[in-house]
């Protein structure tokens, strides 16, 4: 349990982040969205059994790795010099960290309230690949050009896969990864850079949500349902809570241009409105869980590394998001990239504090 002194630290900290925790609250009492979603295609019947990897591109790879492996317990794979593989766990995939990152990704819509002063953002994340059961590769690709999703093979040794884009041109990758087939041999690469601080032990156990941000989160829903058989709950009017399989969770909401259009606002959604030509859906964060949760405990080695936001008070501290049975960190990677940290390591269960 929390201490007195810590309970009231976190409320002031929470603060910071008032007017988005005020919209959700309004988002929350507003009807459900119980409109059936429209499905771009017929369903694919298909499962997913395994997060194989998320795309992750910066302007230094080695930096962001040694970030990871020494926070969050993730253990590097392999780095060839432009780009490290890390493990996230036992019970997912892995991280594909790469640097040449040129162009600063624009703003989330979740970055209201993280801080008055925060680093500069330098890093983005640009792709993801799931893992489906009763992988046929033929069938796959056969399932895939039927749904006009031009898919392109994108194989290395044991690893299977096709390379689709989403309808807002977000690159998914669908592959034969599960359990059993990846982790065969354990992670010992060592580490790109020197360890920003010193461990801490952590181990991360799920993913409770990716925050993807787009321009009609309806159609992004019903898109993946269809696709992977992901299970979506229903809406808000702006937002669908989103099961992928036993693990992991996303939380697809509409992004600024979006959620302007929606208020009547012509002009501030011309002005967020993303280029023509380019990629409209974005993550804006990416929840998880870690083993052994303490609330107390995780905000203390939070504050000795200085993996901290600053908050309107100018004090350094991670900016705490208590919602409901959630109790999580915001905190800045290495390049400033906005990472939760918190207690949810299954779909239906949670770690005592």
């Amino acid at each position: 349990m929390l201490s007195r002194r810590l309970f009231l630290q976190s409320v002031a900290a929470a603060t910071v982040a008032a007017p988005v925790l005020a919209q959700q609250a309004q988002q929350q009492q507003q009807q459900r969205d119980t409109t059936p979603l429209v499905p771009p295609f017929a369903p694919t019947g298909w499962k997913t059994v395994w997060l194989d990897h998320l795309n992750y591109q910066c302007v230094d790879y080695k930096k962001a790795a040694a970030f990871y492996a020494t926070l969050m317990g993730w253990k590097v794979r392999s780095d060839d010099g432009k780009q490290a593989l890390l493990d996230i766990g036992d019970n997912s995939g892995g991280i594909l960290i790469r640097g040449g990152l040129a162009a600063p990704p624009p703003a989330a819509i979740t970055d209201a309230g993280l801080g008055v002063s925060r680093p500069p953002v330098r890093a983005i994340f640009d792709g993801f690949a799931w893992g489906i059961e009763q992988w046929d590769e033929n069938a796959v690709k056969k399932a895939l050009e039927e749904r006009g999703l031009h898919p392109v093979a994108d194989n290395h040794g044991d690893y299977k896969s096709f390379r689709v884009k989403d309808p807002d041109g977000f690159d998914v990758a669908i592959t034969n990864g599960n359990k059993a087939n990846r982790h065969k041999t354990p992670a010992n690469g060592k580490l790109p850079a020197p360890a920003p601080f010193e461990p801490t032990g952590w181990n991360t156990l799920y993913l409770d949500h990716i925050s993807f941000e787009v321009p009609d989160y309806r159609r992004s829903a019903a898109f993946y349902q269809a696709l992977l058989g992901w299970q979506v709950r229903p809406g808000n009017g702006s937002q669908a809570s989103v099961q992928i399989g036993d693990i992991a969770g996303a939380i697809i909401r509409g992004n600024a241009a979006a959620r302007a259009s929606a208020r009547g606002d012509a002009a501030a959604a011309a002005a967020v409105a993303p280029k023509p030509g380019t990629v409209t859906a974005a993550i804006g964060h990416i929840s998880f869980g870690i083993e052994n949760w303490n609330t107390a405990r995780v905000r203390e080695e939070l504050i000795k590394r200085d993996v901290v936001y600053v908050n309107r008070e100018g004090k350094r501290e991670p900016r705490p998001d208590m919602t409901g049975t959630l109790e999580s960190f915001h905190v800045p990677d290495a390049m400033g990239w906005d990472l939760q940290i918190g207690n949810k390591i299954a779909p239906s269960r949670q770690q005592s504090q």
